[in-house]
């Protein structure tokens, strides 16, 4: 009887590597068909909407005919969200570089300042798809969803982002691994943490989820 629970349980583990391993082949292949710039988000967006739907028990699903369906319907929403994430992300970048080339008194006040912002923005991140997943809003108020949800509730925060630093960590260590789950791996623990928090959201505030994918 023992023998046959442990057995459930390595064959459940199995099947849950493989998913993540095939998900995260399609991710890659699908910001490869959308040259990268233009595939990375709506690929994105599509790899959490399927970890979505399997940790809700939805795991019979047909992967690759969902994902190209959820990629070419969330193709120019995901980009337009995508495009104001890099254009954030370049504008920190520039400012880093400016900074970098001040010297005195002030340095140290605008180096902080742009280490709080870029503190500000990470935490967006780690929010932004798995909102943009579970909630039904317009682009701009996905951004602002994903930093009120990471400044109001900072144990989320601070265990997602441990989190993600473990999945980076042994993605840099362990190479092969990296390219079979690094994606994957990085969305399933964001979805997973995300969605005790989308339940937790429910429960005291009584939010309906709208969003259908």
């Amino acid at each position: 009887m023992e023998s046959s629970v442990w057995m459930g349980r390595f064959h459940g583990i199995c099947q849950w590597i493989t998913r993540l391993a095939y998900i995260n082949l399609l991710w890659l292949l699908f910001m490869g068909l959308g040259l990268f710039v233009f595939g990375a988000a709506p690929s994105t967006v599509t790899m959490f909407t399927i970890i979505r739907k399997w940790l809700k028990g939805e795991t019979e699903l047909p992967v690759f005919s969902f994902f190209m369906a959820t990629y070419k319907k969330e193709f120019w929403k995901a980009n337009q969200l995508g495009f104001i994430l890099l254009g954030i992300s370049i504008v920190l970048f520039l400012d880093w570089r400016l900074i970098s080339s001040i010297q005195g008194s002030l340095y140290p006040i605008l180096i902080g300042c742009l280490i709080g912002a870029a503190f500000l923005f990470m935490t967006v991140m780690l929010f932004i798809f798995p909102v943009y997943v579970q909630y039904e809003y317009k682009t701009l108020q996905y951004i602002e969803a994903a930093f009120l949800l990471g400044i109001s509730y900072p144990l989320y925060t601070m265990v997602m982002i441990s989190a993600a630093i473990c999945v980076f960590v042994i993605s840099i260590f362990f190479h092969g691994i990296g390219l079979l789950f690094f994606g994957s791996g990085l969305s399933y623990v964001l979805m997973y943490i995300s969605n005790l928090l989308f339940s937790k959201i429910a429960k005291d505030f009584n939010v309906v989820v709208k969003k259908v994918l």
